[in-house]
């Protein structure tokens, strides 16, 4: 399956809370499902070999989530032959997805939030 042009956002959990509500908004997004779980899978990787900031590694299994349930949603869904030829730019997994991921790292965030801040 070809990319997506690539989001041009940075790695941050600010980004990603961003392109949470955006999936959980597809009709007001400029980003398709498949590039924010592209994009998720790029940040991931970026922490595969190395230990990241706490405000990444409690995102980490979020991110992973975002991407695995876009591929196990896709195979699910389509046969062999529509994955081979198909682009999916249009295609949406359930929006409630994009609101509980959404809910998590909120929550993880507010969790994360030092007395300093």
């Amino acid at each position: 399956m070809k990319l997506s042009h690539p989001i041009p956002l940075p790695f941050t959990p600010d980004s990603f809370v961003r392109l949470l509500q955006y999936g959980a908004h597809p009709c007001e997004s400029p980003y398709s499902h498949k590039q924010i779980a592209e994009w998720c899978d790029t940040f991931w990787c970026q922490y595969l070999e190395v230990d990241g900031p706490p405000e990444i590694d409690v995102i980490l299994p979020i991110l992973t989530d975002v991407e695995t349930q876009w591929d196990l949603y896709l195979a699910n869904t389509f046969t062999l032959e529509e994955l081979r030829s198909k682009s999916f730019e249009n295609e949406l997994m359930p929006v409630e997805w994009f609101n509980d991921w959404l809910s998590q790292a909120l929550k993880l965030r507010v969790q994360n939030v030092g007395p300093d801040a």
